[in-house]
């Protein structure tokens, strides 16, 4: 009897809490629940937009060897930056392109031309000529100084009636290269130089050649600044002659005035009228026609006739039936035929 009220007063108890947690629980505000698609476009508002990065494009079609215009480029923009790019287009204006480069594409460092090339004006071109101690001023010589190149020739072969001479054949022509320091690529200086093989001899052995390759002592060839109408007798001094790099001071501006000589003749000769008169050939047509050894070598007045007008005058034929002459180049020989 005892044990029934007992239980009975412990439901009692427990429907008493029971009633007192629900009363609780209905006392208490209900949360919004905000909508999934609203939460996550606010989140996205609040969210920063991505940067953009400005890149270099191809407006047009652009050939090889093309120079760059305004009208060859536009900005274009890129999510991320990309290396070896340009961010403007003044950067690259005037540059010249090394392949041919389709319609927006991006414009790399490595599509433009780089190189000695860069370094030639208009109307020179660069040419290698072999050097010994002797003939490049012991080797003081510098990419970038101004040398005299002198040329002595010796008629070994007996076939022109030129005495042995030397004389200057370019005056203060630019040095490109010499051995394999370059304008682009200069020496260094001699602090440098010391600790350069300093740090070759800690390296190893092929450091040390490579460093050793580079001194200007070791140098074997020398790049020069032509002009195009002079390439011709440059190379043919360095083949039958002997040729001399003369240091001159940058400062020294002075040139040999050509005028006071008669002009050499040249190898092809104009064909009669084609050429108005009172008018001289044109750099590249001077190179085109050529030289020869024989008109190079010959010294005194009346080996090489000044040119008048456009071209140099035909030989008259020793026969006085003949009207006109041939010649005939076989190797190092010439013959002349009258017909």
């Amino acid at each position: 009897m005892n044990l029934t009220k007992i239980l009975a007063g412990l439901l009692v108890v427990l429907a008493i809490g029971l009633a007192f947690v629900a009363w609780m629980l209905g006392r208490e505000p209900q949360r919004p629940v905000a909508p999934i698609a609203a939460a996550s476009g606010e989140a996205a508002a609040k969210a920063e937009p991505a940067q953009m990065h400005d890149v270099v494009l191809i407006a047009r079609p652009v050939a090889a060897g093309q120079r760059l215009t305004a009208e060859d480029l536009k900005l274009g923009q890129m999510p991320t930056p990309i290396v070896n790019s340009f961010a403007k287009t003044e950067a690259v204006l005037g540059r010249t392109t090394l392949i041919a480069l389709p319609a927006e594409a991006p414009l790399f460092e490595q599509h433009l031309l780089h190189g000695l090339a860069l370094q030639i004006e208009p109307g020179q071109r660069a040419l290698s000529i072999a050097i010994k101690e002797q003939m490049a001023a012991g080797h003081h010589v510098r990419p970038g100084d101004f040398v005299d190149v002198f040329v002595t020739l010796e008629d070994k072969s007996g076939q022109t009636a030129a005495d042995t001479h030397a004389r200057l054949l370019l005056a203060r022509s630019r040095v490109l290269a010499y051995g394999q320091a370059s304008v682009e690529n200069p020496p260094p200086t001699a602090a440098q130089a010391a600790q350069e093989e300093e740090s070759s001899q800690r390296r190893g052995s092929s450091r040390e050649r490579e460093y050793q390759a580079s001194r200007p002592e070791n140098a074997n060839t020398a790049v020069l600044a032509v002009p195009l109408e002079d390439v011709q007798r440059l190379a043919l001094a360095e083949k039958y002659g002997q040729l001399t790099l003369a240091l001159r001071h940058p400062d020294d501006t002075a040139l040999p005035n050509p005028e006071l000589f008669a002009a050499l003749p040249s190898a092809l000769r104009p064909l009669p009228g084609r050429l108005p008169k009172g008018e001289q050939m044109q750099a590249a047509d001077k190179a085109f026609a050529g030289l020869r050894f024989k008109d190079l070598a010959a010294t005194g007045t009346g080996a090489a006739p000044r040119q008048t007008g456009s071209a140099v005058r035909t030989q008259a034929s020793p026969r006085p039936e003949r009207q006109q002459s041939v010649e005939l180049h076989q190797g190092a020989a010439v013959q002349r035929v009258s017909y």
